[in-house]
């Protein structure tokens, strides 16, 4: 729970920040430490990508963080996503 929401969540910050409009490399350039979801969100969608697995999220968070893909269109794709039974 804390690194979803937690002020004091690297995470959640780097997020924060990215909705206010920053780039990530601004928001890395400030910070002496590791900010862990940046790495894991590549690593989590290539391996889902190996295996064949659908994860939108993890795809979404990996195409604002590494693609350059901006926030309000990479939002507005989730939800325009066709709703399925999983």
């Amino acid at each position: 729970m804390l690194t979803c929401g937690g002020a004091q969540s690297r995470n959640h910050t780097l997020g924060v920040s990215l909705g206010r409009g920053q780039t990530l490399s601004e928001v890395l350039a400030g910070r002496r430490s590791v900010v862990e979801g940046v790495a894991s969100a590549a690593a989590v969608a290539a391996l889902a990508a190996k295996h064949g697995v659908e994860m939108p999220i993890v795809d979404a968070v990996d195409a604002v963080l590494h693609r350059d893909m901006a926030i309000a269109p990479m939002i507005e794709g989730l939800l325009a996503r066709p709703r399925r039974a999983e």
